[in-house]
């Protein structure tokens, strides 16, 4: 079984991928897991010798059909524990990632099986990312466009925050712009800069900078 680090670097190269074909520059890799990059590298030839992944010079890094498999049950625990730890224990959305860090190497497939029907078998994960199944299945959603994308003066969900740091995550609750809240995009600067949007129950409009509202996606309301 992969250690900590290896099933950290295997996340981040499942997130960082959009395809099993897609080969990662190592140095990507290690701005994802915030190490240097000739650590990166080393801990690739790691994973390739474990073949989880496969390594070349100058084409960079990409998983393994087992490495794939390892990853995406290790994303589908981190993102049960979340959903656990927010809905059972009550813990804010902003806080959630750090404690599950701290957890979930610790907890074994069996628990979080039951975690997971306990929770009813959520399809997301508090920041609305998708819940991989038993058998790795991601669940079918409808199409999302990201913040930059959506219309203006059209009633929107937020469906999911992606990869926001939590202090980013506390402010963006504090304005109501979570999964599930419904929005309306007021003004946008062109070429994806910032955008002004409204949010229901607020009576003050929220600046977006382009940068964040590019990490928000969301589904056009049809009534």
């Amino acid at each position: 079984m992969p250690s900590e680090s290896e099933e950290n670097y295997l996340r981040a190269l499942w997130k960082l991928s959009g395809g099993p074909e897609q080969w990662i520059a190592t140095g990507k890799l290690a701005d994802r897991v915030g190490v240097s990059h000739p650590s990166a590298t080393r801990m690739a030839g790691r994973l390739g010798d474990q073949g989880w992944v496969e390594h070349e010079p100058y084409r960079g890094v990409r998983l393994t059909a087992t490495g794939r498999e390892l990853a995406i049950q290790t994303v589908r625990r981190h993102r049960i524990l979340e959903s656990y730890i927010s809905t059972i224990l009550g813990v804010p959305w902003d806080q959630v990632d750090a404690e599950v860090e701290r957890l979930e190497h610790a907890v074994s497939d069996d628990l979080i099986c039951r975690m997971e029907e306990a929770l009813g078998f959520p399809a997301r994960d508090p920041h609305g990312s998708p819940i991989p199944d038993r058998a790795g299945r991601l669940p079918t959603t409808v199409e999302e466009i990201t913040l930059t994308e959506a219309p203006i003066a059209v009633a929107l969900e937020v469906v999911r925050v992606i990869d926001a740091q939590p202090d980013v995550l506390q402010w963006l609750g504090e304005r109501g712009v979570t999964p599930g809240s419904r929005i309306t995009i007021e003004a946008r600067e062109p070429g994806g800069g910032p955008l002004l949007l409204m949010s229901t129950g607020t009576d003050r409009p929220v600046a977006l900078s382009g940068t964040l509202a590019r990490s928000i996606e969301v589904i056009q309301i049809v009534d």
